[in-house]
């Protein structure tokens, strides 16, 4: 099954900030770091549920994922969760990164 991915407007606006911090300290790697941000973020598209719950699950109440971006001190999370039944179809909603 696939699902449709989309951000909501608090992760859209973390990644600008988070685009507009990496290229204020390495303009050079921000376009291609912002590309590979999407990237990894459309393969939540096939298998979602591949990826776990976030460690803070059970205290929010709600069952959101993550997905790791990044590597050593530059590591994101894509915090999302998955819906099986939506108007929409079964879709991934990142909800923050």
């Amino acid at each position: 099954m696939t699902y449709r991915v989309s951000l909501t407007a608090r992760a859209e606006a973390d990644a600008d900030a988070a685009f507009v911090h990496i290229r204020e300290v390495a303009p050079h790697r921000a376009h291609q770091w912002l590309r590979d941000l999407f990237t990894a973020m459309m393969t939540l598209a096939d298998r979602p549920a591949r990826c776990p719950f976030i460690p803070e699950a059970d205290a929010l109440g709600h069952p959101a994922r993550h997905l790791l971006y990044g590597k050593r001190t530059s590591m994101y999370r894509i915090i999302f969760d998955i819906q099986e039944q939506s108007t929409e179809g079964p879709r991934v909603s990142v909800l923050r990164i």
